[in-house]
């Protein structure tokens, strides 16, 4: 399952820190799009032209019941 994520409208988790720097922008290098899709394995692929991001991994940050985070 994937969905298609626009990383600059994603939803923030936590404010903006006053004066930051601007934040990195990802886009593709083979099509210049910042759509991508994000599937449950951690792969992260361009919805435009399906290129793989290699710099840009999905992962779990829900400690879950019981759980760490080591």
């Amino acid at each position: 399952m994937e969905n298609i994520v626009r990383l600059s409208e994603y939803p923030k988790r936590k404010p903006a820190r006053p004066a930051a720097p601007a934040a990195a922008q990802y886009f593709c290098t083979r099509c210049d799009s910042d759509e991508f899709k994000l599937s449950s394995a951690g792969m992260v692929h361009c919805a435009h032209c399906a290129a793989l991001i290699r710099n840009l991994l999905v992962g779990n940050t829900d400690k879950g019941p019981g759980g760490s985070a080591a």
